[in-house]
């Protein structure tokens, strides 16, 4: 054993606790980050090659079991961590399918993406349409172009294909594009 049940414990919820005081996390997003520095902080530099899959298996209980209790304890909220990051990027103006593979990439399960998604405020087609409005309006696309980006050859094409790649749907991109909007 390289490193004591105790300290490995120690040094790993110290580095949790600091870490979900700065930001929101899955439980997937936090063992990664958990595993991450077990194995760059707590591996001996110069430690036996041989030992190393027993370290690595003590170190995956230790995770397990932090995570399993601070889950318990609600520092870590699947659901909430999920339904706060898409309101938040829906906010800035992110597309529905952005925040689910988002979402996807931070760990979160697809019945709990699914059920995010289905709220009214953060997966409605208006509030797609919103999003794609606030993008465009960033972005300076379609009416909020200037007149010069306007006039030049295909420019359409360029701000719709803009969209698509942000992930609005066709008919959402040429419906915010191509329909002048009072701010």
């Amino acid at each position: 054993m390289v490193i004591s049940d105790e300290k490995l414990n120690r040094r790993l919820e110290n580095k949790a606790l600091s870490y979900l005081a700065r930001f929101a996390s899955s439980e997937a997003n936090l063992r990664q980050v958990l595993i991450r520095f077990g194995r760059r902080k707590c591996w001996p530099k110069d430690g036996d090659k041989d030992e190393e899959p027993a370290f690595l298996i003590q170190l995956n209980q230790a995770i397990d079991r932090l995570v399993i209790r601070y889950a318990r304890l609600g520092y870590v909220d699947d659901a909430a961590y999920a339904h706060a990051r898409a309101r938040g990027m829906r906010v800035r103006g992110t597309s529905g399918r952005h925040i689910s593979h988002y979402l996807k990439a931070k760990g979160v399960k697809g019945d709990v993406i699914s059920q995010t998604m289905d709220d009214d405020n953060i997966g409605s087609m208006d509030a797609e349409t919103d999003a794609a409005r606030k993008y465009a309006r960033r972005r300076k696309l379609g009416q909020y172009a200037s007149p010069n980006s306007r006039a030049k050859p295909d420019w359409e094409k360029r701000h719709l294909a803009s969209m698509i790649r942000a992930g609005f749907g066709f008919d959402v991109s040429k419906l915010v594009l191509f329909t002048e909007y009072e701010d």
